[in-house]
This record gives C-alpha cells, structure tokens and sequence, in this order.
C-alpha cells in the first residue's frame, strides 16, 4: 500500500484507497482525480454538488426543471448551482462553461457553511497549486454573489476572504523565452516531420507570429494569405486577439502558402479535433508529450514550451525597439492605455510588416 501524497489517500496495485486508522474503504477507481472527489465525499459526508459532466451550454434537455434554488432556508449547492449556471451560461464560450463547471464540481451538495468551505479550501490545496485555488475560489465567489443577489435564503458568502496571497513574481519570470541554443533545438525537432505535416507548421507559425497555440489551430485556409495571418477564430482570449499579422517571409519561403493551398477541409489543422470548446487540446497534448525539452523528471513543468516561443518573439520585438503599440498589435495584447486601446485604431499591416521581419533575425 502506498501513499498518495495525500492525506487518507493510498494506492495499491493501481487501485485507490480511503484509509482513516483501522478503517480501509476502496474508491474503486484508478483515476486520482475522481479518487480525490470520492475522498472528499467521504470527508465531507456529502457526494459533489455535479456529478454529470455532460450538461453543455443551452441544453435544455439535461437542465433539471428545477433550475431555480429552493425557497427554504437550506438551500442546497446542487440547485444553486443549476439555477447559476442556467442564467449566465450563455454568457460564456464552451470552454470556460467547462472551466467554470468543473471547478463548481468541488462543491459539496449541501448547505455550505463557513466551517465546510475553510476545510475545502485545505482540501483542494493539498493537490492544487495556489494559484488553481484561488482561480477555483473566483468562481465560488461568483456563484454566492449571484445567489446572494437572486435568492433571499442566501445572505453570505462562506468563501469571503479565503483567498491565499501568492508570492509576487517578476512578470517576466512567468514563463522563460527559447536561448539561441534551444531555437535550434527545436526548429531542428520540427524538420523530423515533411512539410506537409502539420506539427511541422503548427511550430513554424509559432515561432514566427508568436500567436497563441489555440489561435494558430483555428486556422482557416483563407486565414492565410500572401500579405497576412488573420487571426479570427471563434474561440479567442480577448477582443485585441483578433488582429491580421503581417506574414514573415520565412514562412513563405519554406513554403506555407503552398501547403495552404493544398488544404481541401474547413481548418487547416482540421486532425486536431476541438475538445469541450479548445481547438489546441489535442495539439498540446501532442506537443507536451514530445518536447524536446520536456523534464524527466515526472510532474515537473519543461523549462520551455510551447508557449514560450510566444515570449521568445515578444522578447526579440522588445530588444529591437520595437514600439510597444506596435508589439501589442503583432501579439495581440492590449496596450495598457486608454489613448491606444480605446481611441486607438488597428495599424496598417504595412507598418508592421517591418516589425515581424525582425523576429527570428538573429537566431
């Protein structure tokens, strides 16, 4: 029997374990996930407010007829939350529906009292990193202002305040950019595959547009032209993501407009199917799972990934002088000021065209 570096938690031969002094119960699953649910079932006395992950975004069907929480005074959590997730579903791409869901799921299906959520919250923090918590913890809050606003048996929030203040880092610190050394690596990686393969593309959009993963797999052949990359998903990070990019004459010269050319479905990484509303979930997965620098050492983040390669490009527009208005635009920031970001229109490709010309110059 060994522990699962969780208190009451163990595993033995791929099965996982509830053991509290003489007392042993099997969780029946080998998911460590749903076995930490199970133990907080147990824990709490109560099952999880959502068990059926399947409820999506306007459907009716799978909504119970109870959508609005009871009028008694112990209303429970599994009806405040149906009724919360009814209203302001619409609100929300599916993604975020799906974040927003799972993370309600934590929540036991009774009456919530101060008491129970302080033992969630070090519950959750025994397997979650503090910044998990606290973006769990922001859709708790959201749930009880709603239903302090919307239901008059509701009168606190019992997760006012257990926010955990998390070390203040250097922004650029968050993530690292690609060395020299490591661009090679990787452009050396991304020559295994033929050119017509689309993990060879999905790294050299990547490293000479700086877009993010997600906007790079929604592409769309007519995206991608001789003048620019138009990035215009349905499923962006903010209004300023969706911007055109001039194209890096690099790409053209390894031949992207051909292999664009060549694309007969509706996306052009069209075998990257969307999962619960992300277009780049497979492709992560693949990308994770065969970076050339991922860590051997298991649960231990790369040093850089795929993402980097967008605080590389960042990274070599800022040593260059590129203006910052200009940056935002190719990365589609917003710029941190009222004068650009609301005043402000979109530049004209043929002053970025420059900009991204220097990305990739001196690697």
């Amino acid at each position: 029997m060994k522990s699962a570096n969780i208190p009451h938690l163990y595993i033995r031969n791929g099965i996982y374990y509830y053991r509290n002094n003489t007392i042993w119960k099997s969780l029946r699953t080998r998911c460590k996930k749903t076995a930490f649910r199970k133990l907080s079932t147990t824990l709490f006395g109560t099952p999880p407010a959502i068990k059926d992950t399947s409820i999506t975004v306007n459907d009716s069907s799978s909504t119970p007829p109870d959508t609005q929480p009871a009028s008694n005074h112990n209303t429970s959590t599994m009806s405040l939350i149906k009724a919360y997730l009814a209203e302001n579903g619409d609100r929300w791409c599916e993604r975020e529906y799906t974040r927003i869901k799972n993370a309600l799921s934590f929540l036991p299906k009774g009456e919530i009292t101060r008491e129970i959520a302080i033992e969630l919250k070090a519950v959750i923090l025994l397997t979650k990193t503090v910044t998990t918590f606290n973006r769990y913890l922001k859709y708790f809050n959201a749930l009880y202002r709603w239903g302090m606003a919307n239901n008059v048996s509701i009168s606190e929030n019992p997760f006012e305040g257990l926010r955990v203040i998390e070390k203040k880092k250097s922004i650029s610190d968050g993530r690292k950019a690609y060395s020299s050394k490591q661009l090679r690596t990787l452009m050396s990686f991304a020559e295994q595959y033929d050119r017509s393969d689309r993990r060879y593309w999905l790294i050299m959009i990547g490293r000479y547009t700086g877009a993010r993963m997600n906007e790079i797999c929604q592409l769309k052949p007519c995206d991608v032209t001789a003048e620019a990359i138009h990035i215009r998903g349905e499923v962006l990070k903010s209004a300023n993501a969706r911007r055109a990019i001039p194209i890096h004459p690099k790409l053209i010269e390894l031949g992207l407009l051909d292999w664009v050319a060549d694309c007969k479905a509706d996306r052009l990484f069209h075998e990257w199917q969307p999962v619960r509303g992300s277009h780049s979930h497979a492709a992560s997965r693949w990308f994770s799972r065969n970076n050339p620098f991922k860590s051997v050492i298991k649960g231990q983040k790369a040093e850089v990934d795929f993402h980097s390669l967008r605080h590389t490009v960042a990274t070599e527009l800022k040593r260059a002088g590129v203006a910052r208005q200009y940056a935002a635009q190719i990365l589609g920031h917003y710029n941190g000021s009222i004068t650009y970001d609301r005043y402000g229109k979109n530049i004209d490709k043929c002053y970025l065209k420059e900009s991204v010309a220097i990305i990739g110059e001196f690697n």
